[in-house]
């Protein structure tokens, strides 16, 4: 399978994904289209794997469909939760800032992976100029293209994530929602009873110790208990 062919069924796949949530939490295609402020065909060629989504835009749909972001970029995998109100209204403004931030988080990858405008474009077969309007933020990065880069430049998609506005807030939670539903139904009876909570502070701040700060404290349990 050459790259062509692969990034055919990337785009196939979330597709589908988008599609099947979108269903899901009960939107229609004018929904999503307003929400992220194109036109409807422009969505519908998302759904049908014709034209490539931005991160930012998953971002935001996977906020409005109210399931973690992993789900529509690993369509295997669904949570639900309730809806934020207040967010909608801003999702151009958090779009526009989001393209912003991954074009500089892209250019200092690239400067730190000592490659120019010129090598770059030529590994995703475009012009330096796309490449160029892309780490302004002028033009915002497919995400097939993003993933296509992240090894090219020593980065992983993690890094462009979004943690501090709404929309990525509540990714995240839902992220770490989707992850605890994964845990063993003991582990996760352990976490959610209260009584318990010393302990889950006391191996948070063992988790925070160097290794040979752990170590010594191993030795001295040991000394105790023999």
């Amino acid at each position: 399978m050459d790259e062509q062919e692969r990034l055919t069924i990337r785009r196939k796949i979330l597709g589908i994904a988008l599609r099947q949530a979108r269903e899901e939490a009960g939107k229609t295609v004018k929904d999503c289209a307003a929400l992220l402020r194109i036109p409807p065909a422009r969505y519908r060629a998302y759904e049908a794997g014709r034209r490539d989504p931005t991160l930012p835009e998953l971002e935001a749909l996977a906020w409005f469909f109210q399931r973690p972001l992993s789900t529509l970029l690993e369509p295997d995998r669904h949570v639900a939760s309730t809806e934020e109100e207040g967010v909608a209204e801003a999702i151009p403004e958090l779009l526009a800032l989001r393209h912003r931030i991954i074009g500089l988080i892209l250019r200092q990858a690239r400067e730190r992976a000592g490659k120019s405008l010129r090598e770059v474009a030529a590994f995703l077969g475009c012009t330096p100029r796309r490449i160029r309007a892309y780490e302004s933020g002028e033009r915002p990065i497919p995400l097939v293209e993003l993933e296509r880069l992240c090894p090219y430049l020593g980065i992983s998609l993690s890094d462009f994530s979004d943690t501090d506005s709404p929309i990525g807030q509540s990714v995240l939670l839902l992220d770490q929602v989707e992850r605890f539903r994964t845990l063993p139904p003991e582990v996760r009876s352990f976490v959610t009873s209260p009584v318990n909570l010393p302990y889950l502070r006391l191996a948070m701040r063992l988790a925070g110790l160097p290794a040979d700060r752990l170590r010594h404290i191993a030795e001295d349990l040991l000394e105790i208990t023999l």
